[in-house]
């Protein structure tokens, strides 16, 4: 691996989270003045702004952030196919990377929520609630975990809906890995 890949791959993957997390915050309603959420809107504002000028929202949704979202996904993908062994395989057809982008978003949306929830689950031991970050948390990831607690309710005091959510979602990483195997795994470097 270069140290210039290195370099690429961890600002467009840091890019990346960072506009899912916007949408996703948008879209769950974070009270935006908690500083998580300050901290995402601000970084990303000098590019979302002037391009909500021309595309605007569709009541919730933020289309302006979603365009981003997937073209920064879709240059990603390009980086990563362009710095490995890869892109031997695709032939330089690297118009292929806008139409596997949504793999892109959906394996770094995946890979956000566990992360998610793993640092939740260890401020929960931690803070018990008096943390900024423990509320945005909450906030992002509770919607995805209350069906679960309704369906099997903690049991004694451990809450084990974090444990079946998280085995769900490693589920879902190998059906998306046995379906786009090759483009997949690319997304794991």
């Amino acid at each position: 691996m270069s140290p210039l890949f290195f370099v690429v791959n961890t600002v467009l993957g840091l890019s990346v989270y960072l506009f899912i997390l916007r949408l996703w915050m948008q879209y769950a309603g974070v009270n935006f003045y908690n500083p998580l959420a300050q901290f995402v809107v601000k970084i990303s504002q000098p590019i979302i702004g002037p391009l909500r000028k021309f595309i605007p929202s569709l009541g919730r949704f933020d289309t302006a952030t979603f365009v981003v979202l997937f073209c920064v996904a879709a240059l990603k993908l390009c980086a990563t196919l362009y710095f490995t062994k890869f892109n031997i395989y695709l032939g330089y057809k690297y118009w292929q990377c806008f139409i596997y982008a949504p793999l892109v978003i959906i394996h770094s949306f995946g890979y956000l929520i566990f992360w998610l929830l793993f640092i939740r689950a260890i401020l929960s031991w931690v803070s018990h609630g008096q943390s900024q970050l423990e509320v945005v948390l909450y906030q992002l990831t509770e919607p995805l975990i209350t069906p679960i607690r309704r369906v099997i309710p903690p049991i004694g005091n451990i809450d084990i809906s974090f444990m079946i959510f998280l085995f769900g979602l490693t589920f879902l990483n190998i059906v998306f890995s046995n379906l786009f195997g090759f483009w997949w795994e690319i997304l794991s470097i």
